[in-house]
């Protein structure tokens, strides 16, 4: 059996090691993984019809690849519609806006709201790339020489502006495989509004409550995900959707707890497999 790891080459680098881990964890179940890097392939579509493949585990965050592979017939992981929904914000923002509360949303010239009261986009708000992820292109910003600024730093890609939380520097991301919470981190920062570890954050374990465990399943039957984050971040002390990151980190994770998430995915992944 042969499956296929896709990355972008931007990420294939710092994640060598996370790499390596699928590669000798699947070794272990006789199944050989291939590295895919979709900025080398010259003809995508040619590539996925010539080669073989049983299944992909698509961490490039491009859905045209997962797309192309789902038409073949081979088993993504995650589904090119995850990696279509939850890579760009406005589109995520869109589809969960009558299913979990989030800070009203900016999206070209609509404005999406959800369940919470929406007073008017006023300084200071959140400027933030649809595409951005780890915290990158990620602006607050507190008057409109910020603003043109942040604008500006977008360099022409789709964006949204959202109303800033009250509860700046702190947010939970909550791991989930198959649909099922494995663990939840808060992350803290007292230096930035941005509180993501890959960007100087502390983290540490955090017990979900019932009213922050029914948003995530009711997201996850919305939008049925095989490995990633929901992230929250908090609005007068309660927790409020941000963003899904499809092609998630675990680096955190390993940091706060014992849990094998690769581990844990491969058995999801096998489970899968033998079901269909």
């Amino acid at each position: 059996m042969i499956g296929w790891l896709i990355y972008s080459a931007v990420d294939v680098e710092k994640n060598k090691y996370y790499i390596q881990m699928y590669k000798d964890k699947f070794k272990e179940h006789f199944i050989e993984i291939k590295l895919v890097i979709v900025e080398e392939l010259e003809n995508m579509e040619q590539y996925v019809k010539c080669n073989k493949v049983d299944f992909a585990i698509n961490r490039s965050r491009n859905h045209i690849m997962g797309e192309l592979l789902e038409q073949k017939g081979v088993r993504v992981f995650n589904s090119s519609s995850v990696t279509r929904i939850a890579n760009n914000k406005g589109i995520t923002y869109e589809f969960l806006k009558d299913v979990v509360p989030f800070l009203a949303v900016k999206y070209g010239n609509e404005i999406i709201e959800s369940k919470i009261e929406n007073k008017g986009f006023e300084y200071p708000y959140v400027i933030k790339s649809c595409s951005g992820h780890g915290g990158s292109q990620v602006f607050l910003v507190n008057n409109r020489k910020e603003e043109e600024q942040a604008v500006k730093a977008m360099n022409g890609q789709e964006y949204v502006v959202q109303q800033c939380c009250s509860d700046l520097g702190r947010d939970v991301r909550v791991y989930i495989i198959g649909n099922k919470i494995i663990k939840a981190v808060l992350r803290t920062s007292t230096e930035s509004f941005k509180s993501n570890y890959s960007l100087g954050g502390k983290v540490q374990e955090y017990t979900l409550n019932n009213e922050e465990k029914a948003m995530v399943e009711r997201i996850v039957d919305k939008l049925p995900l095989d490995y990633a984050g929901i992230d929250f971040t908090f609005h007068n002390g309660k927790a409020v959707f941000n963003e899904i990151e499809d092609a998630v980190g675990a680096r955190m994770l390993y940091q706060v707890s014992d849990i094998d998430i690769v581990e844990m995915y491969i058995k999801h992944i096998l489970e899968q497999l033998s079901k269909e």
